[in-house]
């Protein structure tokens, strides 16, 4: 699976954890819309900058440590952005009636 692949179903997986489990998904909707998307990013950002700095002393295998490394880091982080984007729109959609 490629990087961009890998990082968009993990994106959907940090939405649905905030959308649904009891407490969090409670506390993370009591937050205005600007720290819910800040907070969000810097989950993902975090979590690839982990896992590539983790590849990097050779604790994971998940990147290269380099440039390719790198860019492939990229790609999953764009992927979890566009894929916990879309699922959050997709989950938080409320018909008006």
């Amino acid at each position: 699976m490629e990087s961009f692949n890998i990082g968009a179903v993990a994106g959907v997986v940090l939405s649905l954890l905030f959308k649904y489990v009891p407490g969090l998904s409670d506390w993370y909707e009591g937050q205005d819309s600007q720290f819910k998307e800040l907070f969000m990013l810097a989950l993902m950002v975090g979590a690839v900058a982990a896992v590539y700095g983790l590849s990097c002393f050779g604790w994971l295998d998940a990147y290269a440590c380099g440039q390719d490394g790198l860019r492939e880091a990229v790609f999953a982080l764009v992927g979890a952005v566009v894929g916990n984007q879309g699922a959050y729109s997709i989950l938080s959609y409320q018909k008006n009636s």
